[in-house]
């Protein structure tokens, strides 16, 4: 399960393209296509690098300006969504 001490970045293998105002992304290995709308573009987009979760939120919360909890528990429900279906992947922290 995704934490807020997570680093998590966009899995390589999930192919994404802009079609309009949504995000299509594409997982070759299970096959499926998943449109992303609003928030979840901006997390999507947020992944390109490795980022730790608490500072995601944090950004989320001001670009947004949404109560940081409610940031926090939607995103951790979304980037436990994306880690099933192997479309992130974690990281090291850095020293």
């Amino acid at each position: 399960m995704v934490a807020l001490e997570t680093i998590v970045v966009r899995n390589d293998a999930i192919l994404d393209a802009n079609v309009g105002d949504e995000t299509v992304l594409m997982s070759v290995e299970n096959g499926h296509y998943y449109a992303l709308t609003a928030t979840s573009r901006a997390i999507w987009e947020r992944l390109k690098e490795p980022v730790c979760v608490r500072d995601l939120c944090a950004d989320l919360a001001s670009t947004y300006q949404t109560p940081l909890e409610t940031v926090e528990a939607d995103t951790l429900e979304f980037l436990s969504y994306l880690e099933a279906q192997k479309m992130i992947e974690r990281r090291a922290a850095q020293d």
